[in-house]
């Protein structure tokens, strides 16, 4: 069963080396399953080609509106999310690169499934679910890709690792997943976010005895794991790593080549155990999504909360299920997920990536809901594409246009 049990943790606050445990044997019978017929996959994808309204009648908390809506939005494609044994999977991460798309997948509640999915999106029209891959044996909540790598962050049920939390690499060859793999062992319940940077990966794990855990690539070597609790997001900027975690919120930073804490912030939020939070780095701003916390903007320099716009309230639906589960930018507009209360668009007129820590004149939009969407899980934003996870109610990849 997959375990959840408050356990205490022995792990010690310091920094730890040492060579990792791995499996590279062959993967067992069944418990991987490829598809890379492109006739079978399309199966999974509809076009639509539907514009999508902006719903401005939200109250603003304060926030103002701009007058003239500076993003518009075309609904290109749904695709239905991969099914084991007639059990449907839910979307639970985003990761974009270049031309290509990899958006992974874990199981609600018992057993432990997974899934990756890689798209290929040069045409903006016409994006292609171009290879497939099913875990029988495995959630997986997060992943990056890096140099032919896919690395995924995984709750497992395997008993020859020494705790449910692994981290798995998976060879692409020729824009196709393989069954090419290696496994590394990390601690606590389940690994919730991995990224890779230079010769580094980054993993976070949790909610009990969480960490997260720095490994360089070339001879599997842990640079450093240090204990923080209920770890659920990492991001990097290439000198430094900052960790989103829970109950309660925190985001803690590390330099990645020494190991040495830089600092930890206490933040308000994250409250609700065994939750989703996210981070981005944007130079000098982390944006973070912290659950009934909403979304905040943080100065990485002295973990100040520059901008916060709350979850919503929304008078037919429990504030359990519109908190924030993710937050995404690449320029100046901001995609929050809230759950069934579907994607919260604001925008500022400075760029998020700007030298300093100002966010200028931030102003909330609206928002969004699409049909059948029971929860929105994930959202990523990348130059010319929106990629929303939508739980059961599959993927959905939206083409977005920007105004000056």
């Amino acid at each position: 069963m997959k375990r959840h049990t408050r356990i205490i943790s022995l792990a010690i606050p310091f920094l730890m080396t040492g060579i990792l445990n791995t499996c590279t044997e062959p993967p067992e019978d069944g418990r991987i399953i490829l598809e890379n017929n492109l006739s079978t996959l399309s199966n999974r994808v509809t076009y639509v080609n539907q514009a999508i309204e902006i719903d401005t009648t939200l109250q603003t908390g304060g926030l103002a509106k701009p007058a003239v809506d500076p993003v518009s939005l075309v609904l290109i494609a749904e695709v239905d999310p991969p099914t084991i044994d007639g059990q449907v999977l839910q979307a639970t991460d985003i990761y974009i690169k270049k031309n290509k798309a990899y958006v992974s997948y874990n199981m609600i509640g018992e057993p432990y499934l997974g899934a990756v999915d890689i798209f290929d999106i040069k045409d903006e029209e016409d994006p292609e679910l171009e290879s497939s891959m099913l875990f029988t044996d495995s959630d997986i909540n997060g992943l990056t890709f890096k140099d032919n790598y896919l690395y995924l962050a995984m709750a497992t049920n395997r008993d020859e690792f020494d705790s449910p939390a692994v981290v798995e690499k998976v060879r692409v060859r020729n824009d196709a997943l393989t069954d090419e793999t290696e496994t590394f062992d990390v601690p606590s319940w389940a690994a919730t976010d991995v990224e890779v940077t230079g010769n580094h990966l980054f993993v976070t794990s949790g909610a009990d005895s969480g960490h997260v855990t720095v490994i360089r690539l070339n001879n599997d070597e842990v640079v450093f794991s240090y204990p923080v609790e209920d770890a659920r997001g990492v991001a990097t900027d290439g000198d430094d790593v900052a960790v989103v975690a829970g109950t309660p919120a925190r985001m803690v930073t590390f330099d990645y080549d020494s190991g040495e804490l830089l600092n930890d912030y206490e933040l308000e939020g994250a409250s609700i155990d065994f939750s989703k939070s996210t981070i981005e780095i944007h130079r000098k701003k982390a944006v973070l999504a912290l659950g009934d916390g909403g979304t905040q903007i943080i100065c990485l320099e002295d973990g100040s909360v520059v901008e916060q716009i709350a979850p919503p309230v929304v008078d037919d639906l429990d504030p359990s299920v519109t908190v924030t589960n993710a937050a995404s930018t690449d320029s100046k507009t901001l995609y929050m997920s809230n759950g069934e209360a579907g994607v919260y668009v604001a925008y500022t007129r400075d760029k998020f990536n700007s030298r300093d820590c100002d966010v200028d004149d931030l102003q909330l939009i609206g928002q969004f809901r699409l049909d059948d969407l029971e929860s929105v899980n994930a959202v990523k934003v990348d130059d010319d594409y929106l990629f929303i996870a939508g739980g059961l109610g599959g993927l959905k990849i939206l083409e977005v246009t920007e105004e000056d």
